[in-house]
């Protein structure tokens, strides 16, 4: 997925949850890789890379647990942002789907690519502090997985 933002692979890497997992692993999942990208600290991408705001991983621990984890819909993959964001990351079989979410503002700009031919389908600015916001994405990656 490409973004004007330099996304780095951090390991260890959020492992791959499927959807018949229970919510309780999931949602621990999803917490300790947050938890993880909270360690972070200045420089830690070659010496650039800023530090993710805890409070802002906090919340979108919360907005992850009351909008996503007791979906059935695939867990994403969370990298932090050289400006200290984070990217959550789909890879679908015919789609690529991605995140990149400002933890202070709480918005980002989604992005949807089709990996058959190349193009952008769909690029929206969502607002996570919002209902709304997640429902809109729960939607578009329903729609892409029924696609897969």
């Amino acid at each position: 997925m490409k973004s004007d933002t330099l996304v780095a692979e951090v390991p260890p890497p959020q492992s791959e949850v499927n959807e018949t997992e229970d919510r309780a692993n999931r949602r621990r999942k999803i917490s300790d890789r947050l938890a993880y990208l909270a360690t972070l600290e200045d420089g830690w991408f070659e010496g650039r890379g800023v530090s993710l705001d805890k409070a802002g991983l906090r919340w979108l621990d919360c907005q992850i647990d009351n909008h996503f984890v007791s979906t059935d819909l695939p867990m994403p993959f969370l990298f932090p942002t050289v400006p200290g964001g984070v990217m959550m990351e789909w890879s679908l079989e015919r789609f690529e789907c991605a995140i990149e979410i400002d933890l202070k503002a709480r918005t980002g700009p989604w992005l949807d690519v089709n990996l058959e031919t190349d193009e952008g389908i769909d690029e929206e600015i969502l607002d996570l502090d919002s209902s709304d916001g997640w429902q809109w994405l729960i939607d578009r990656l329903r729609r892409f997985v029924g696609e897969a």
